[in-house]
């Protein structure tokens, strides 16, 4: 058991909170965030503003980025990389994530998501609820799946692409980067 540094307490940020608590390896979690109306969510405090993950390297072996702009999170990955917290991959329990899959680190699978055989994930995604990534996919850094959204097998979603809600790639599609797919669109 460690302790976990979340960076951003927004809704992103409190439902991995929860992930995080689901799957019953952290000790202590805590947040930073800019916020300056609370203090506390969720029952977990809110230590200091974004900026400061420099000054909590050595209190904290982990860091995971939970702000929901790809680029932003992205960036911010690589940055507590470089100052030496280790990133984990946080999966809710109720998720499928195929041992024949890859997910890189800083990435986040909530519940409902199935990753299928041969699936890679890059760094710093978030596979949001009830999405599926089908079998031999690959979605490259900082992508968001949203919730209910589909991809399916053998597609290539490019780096910092959206693919909204309840929206469908088609087998073998392969998008670029910064590709935005709108909300129940079919591409």
């Amino acid at each position: 058991m460690s302790d976990l540094l979340i960076i951003g307490a927004g809704g992103h940020g409190r439902v991995v909170l929860e992930t995080a608590e689901i799957e019953g390896r952290w000790d202590n979690i805590r947040f930073l965030d800019d916020r300056t109306d609370v203090d506390v969510v969720l029952d977990h405090k809110i230590i200091g503003k974004m900026d400061d993950y420099k000054r909590n390297s050595k209190k904290y072996e982990y860091a995971i980025v939970c702000i929901g702009d790809n680029e932003k999170r992205l960036k911010l990955i690589k940055e507590i990389l470089k100052v030496g917290y280790k990133v984990p991959v946080i999966i809710h329990p109720r998720a499928f994530v195929s041992k024949y899959s890859e997910v890189g680190y800083g990435s986040v699978i909530l519940a409902g998501v199935v990753i299928n055989t041969g699936a890679k994930i890059g760094m710093g995604c978030i596979i949001n609820i009830n999405s599926c990534v089908d079998h031999d996919c690959t979605v490259y850094d900082g992508v968001h799946v949203c919730s209910g959204a589909v991809v399916r097998s053998m597609c290539k979603v490019g780096r910092l692409s959206y693919i909204g809600a309840g929206a469908v790639v088609k087998s073998g599609t392969s998008l670029s980067g910064k590709y935005i797919l709108a909300d129940g669109e079919v591409v």
